[in-house]
């Protein structure tokens, strides 16, 4: 994000930087997490979390492994003493993916609130900005900064919102996993 030489706006663009990088690297970890959980349970690329989990309780229903749900999070229990190595992995592929993918959805909710703050308070903004800077050449620049810097927000939300459904479609397959159907996405407000 550019400067606009305002100390509070400034700092809540760079919030909102944060915010949105965080959110990002938590949609990375979970298409890592869902890459390697398909690996671990010898799945295509492609192949749907339920398949894997329909596959993974087909391999291993001697150890009675089962999709736990509980609220957005998820986990794979293994009702055996003994845990093969195997299902231990699968287990902390899922345990990574129920991590990242809460981190997503979180990630929504607080983006939007601080996004839409500043979109809505475009024109006041606008004349902080002025007001801060009595030259007009700083005025310019300053304000072009803000403009780029709100075009960048409209690009983490559009971001963000591809990134929730990603992880909305996570939660719905695990929880298909877990035999539970969700009536909506989750972490919708």
């Amino acid at each position: 994000m550019k400067l606009v030489n305002v100390q509070a706006i400034d700092t809540l663009f760079s919030d909102i930087a944060t915010t949105f990088n965080g959110q990002h690297e938590a949609h990375c970890a979970m298409l890592r997490a869902a890459r390697r959980l398909r690996e671990v349970c010898g799945c295509a690329p492609a192949a749907a979390l339920t398949a894997c989990m329909d596959t993974l309780q087909q391999e291993h229903g001697a150890h009675k492994v089962q999709v736990l749900m509980e609220g957005f999070s998820f986990s794979l229990a293994v009702k055996e003493q003994e845990v093969p190595e195997e299902l231990r992995r699968v287990q902390q592929q899922v345990q990574e993916l129920s991590r990242s993918t809460k981190r997503v959805l979180a990630g929504r909710a607080v983006l939007q609130e601080m996004t839409s703050s500043v979109l809505q308070s475009q024109a006041e903004l606008e004349e902080r900005i002025r007001a801060a800077n009595p030259e007009y050449l700083d005025q310019v620049r300053l304000e072009g900064n803000l403009r780029e810097n709100i075009q960048k927000i409209g690009l983490a939300r559009e971001l963000s919102e591809h990134y929730w459904e990603a992880a909305s479609c996570v939660v719905r397959e695990m929880a298909q996993g877990a035999g539970l159907v969700l009536e909506g996405p989750p972490g919708n407000e």
